[in-house]
């Protein structure tokens, strides 16, 4: 993990709310980077917009960075967001002009692909229609991730038949369930062996592996049933609650040192 990475993952946890810059020092010692890395990436995630001195020496998340912690704290819930699906699509459309931009565009890519949009042709990424409040939402949560803001967002309710049996292969629903399955088996089994471990080893282990579990959480693109059975997402959502109060309780302790 980079110093930035560390420091971001941190502030997204949203507890405590900011640190020292001490304790994000600290931090990085558990990870095996030096002071300097800590500090330099400091000055330059505040430079970005992307953490916000509150007081001498103390962080809090910055602009640039809150509307993804919003959607990371929600990890929690992500299963809520879904609506029984009338077989329905969201389509975004892209063209020359949303492509201009590198910066914006790679954004944009980010962006689809963190709300479960797959490329399904040439200039077309598709999802299910199977989220609360349809495109309107899509569209706003779009723009809070960077998307850029003439990308056309559709619902799209009479799709031809050759199209809708592509639309439903862009994902490999057995294989995501399986994966939350095997990563949610992975924490259990690492919430027992971390009760062993030296405070900063177990401090590195839980950073780590929670925010792969995270990440997987948040990028999951919550298909419908029908293509994607719920089962492992919510295992794994589960299995995450656990280990997150045991990596919050090692991490207080690490950091209290």
């Amino acid at each position: 993990m980079s110093a930035r990475t560390v420091i971001l993952d941190l502030f997204d946890t949203g507890d405590p709310a900011d640190f020292s810059v001490a304790e994000l020092v600290r931090a990085g010692a558990a990870l095996g980077i030096e002071a300097p890395g800590i500090r330099t990436a400091l000055t330059r995630l505040k430079a970005d917009g992307r953490v916000r001195p509150i007081a001498r020496g103390r962080y809090a998340i910055g602009p640039k960075a809150e509307p993804l912690k919003q959607r990371i704290l929600g990890w929690r819930t992500r299963l809520s967001s879904r609506v029984e699906w009338q077989g329905h699509w969201l389509l975004a459309i892209a063209g020359p002009q949303e492509r201009a931009d590198r910066t914006a565009w790679r954004r944009t890519l980010r962006a689809l692909e963190l709300e479960g949009f797959a490329e399904a042709e040439t200039n077309v990424w598709a999802r299910p229609d199977n989220l609360i409040a349809g495109a309107d939402a899509a569209r706003s949560r779009l723009a809070s991730l960077e998307a850029v803001s003439s990308l056309l967002v559709i619902e799209a309710r009479e799709v031809d038949k050759d199209r809708v049996e592509r639309y439903r292969s862009l994902w490999q629903g057995e294989a995501l369930c399986a994966a939350h399955l095997s990563l949610a088996e992975h924490l259990d089994r690492s919430a027992i062996v971390v009760e062993s471990m030296e405070l900063p080893a177990a401090a590195a282990e839980t950073l780590q592996l929670g925010r792969r579990a995270i990440r997987q959480i948040t990028r999951d693109p919550l298909l419908p049933e029908a293509l994607c059975p719920s089962d492992g997402l919510q295992s794994l959502i589960e299995a995450m609650v656990r280990y997150d109060r045991i990596g919050k309780q090692i991490w207080r302790a690490y950091l209290a040192q």
